[in-house]
């Protein structure tokens, strides 16, 4: 697994090169709704609510995320991504599948199909 780790100077260029580590986790879970809360973020990340918010000044600083109040309840904070978050992390999407064809590929079919089976039995599918 050492060999598919990224390292910094493969990033230069690359989709994950203005992103901090934590950034691409936010990017995975906003991209799958877009009915979040700071608070549901910090859960469903299992980090503190203090790195989530340091996170979201950081994106939205790079127009990728916004921040909203909603009317009914002022002390809820809504997170969204922006149409240039939206697509970045279409691209940072495409990046992970082309990373994970690059570890299947050094398996045999009828390993990734053994892989894919147990992986999906771990997921509870």
């Amino acid at each position: 697994m050492r060999q598919f780790r990224i390292e910094p100077g493969l990033l230069a260029g690359s989709v994950y090169a203005d992103l901090h580590a934590n950034d691409i986790g936010l990017f995975e879970v906003l991209a799958a709704s877009d009915e979040w809360s700071v608070r549901r973020l910090a859960q469903a990340l299992s980090a503190p609510i203090s790195t989530i918010s340091s996170a979201l000044d950081r994106l939205e600083r790079q127009d990728l995320v916004r921040r909203s109040r909603i009317p009914d309840d002022r002390r809820v904070v809504r997170v969204a991504l922006t149409p240039r978050g939206q697509r970045l992390a279409g691209r940072l999407n495409g990046a992970h599948i082309e990373n994970c064809r690059a570890m299947l590929a050094r398996l045999s079919p009828e390993e990734r199909e053994q892989f894919i089976r147990l992986a999906a039995k771990i997921a509870g599918r």
